[in-house]
């Protein structure tokens, strides 16, 4: 999938004519692409459209449609446009309470270390962290993970009647979950 550039995100005035569709739209694919794993995370799948929007929003926020701010958001969201044979995704830690963060996050310390996967048949894909040091994983709550597909398990992906299954293997985020239907093709044309 190809990574945006700054030409694709629109200036904040024509945003804001066209943002209530546009908002309706993503909440909406948003919804699909959406999973709770036990009351612990949320898994939450990305792609082209789904980034631009958060851009849209940050700059809409910012009131900013200057040329280097939209490369510089770019530079960060862009971490999230699935590469080719590969599903993207926003891992959320939930934290109850702002003062139980630290807990919280030490709490699902390792789970960088093959805890999320996504299963296809007996094929088990596991979430590639955008951070490496555990200590680094521990002093946030929000990340991006990416799977990494063979060809073959697009294959078997594509094929409805073979099992996909997105699991957490955490001793606090023990959870699993069928990928079926609607969700299944949507995230079937970020493979293809």
């Amino acid at each position: 999938m190809e990574a945006l550039k700054v030409e694709d995100i629109l200036s904040l005035s024509d945003y804001e004519r066209q943002r209530g569709e546009i908002r309706g739209r993503m909440q909406e694919l948003r919804r699909l692409r959406r999973f709770e794993l036990g009351d612990a995370c949320v898994v939450i799948f990305e792609n082209r459209e789904t980034v631009r929007f958060q851009v849209q929003e940050m700059l809409r926020v910012d009131q900013s449609d200057e040329t280097e701010r939209i490369a510089l958001e770019l530079s960060c969201f862009n971490l999230l446009v699935p590469a080719k044979n590969e599903l993207s995704a926003t891992l959320i830690l939930r934290v109850q309470e702002y003062r139980d963060v630290d807990s919280a996050l030490q709490r699902m310390s390792g789970i960088a270390n093959g805890c999320i996967t996504l299963e296809v048949g007996e094929d088990k894909i596991p979430a590639r962290f955008d951070v490496e040091d555990e200590h680094v994983l521990c002093s946030s709550d929000v990340f991006y993970i990416h799977f990494a597909f063979s060809e073959e398990q697009i294959a078997a992906f594509s094929n409805p009647s073979i099992p996909v299954i997105l699991r957490s293997c955490h001793e606090h985020c023990d959870a699993s979950i069928p990928i079926e239907g609607e969700t299944r093709r949507s995230l079937l044309q970020d493979l293809l």
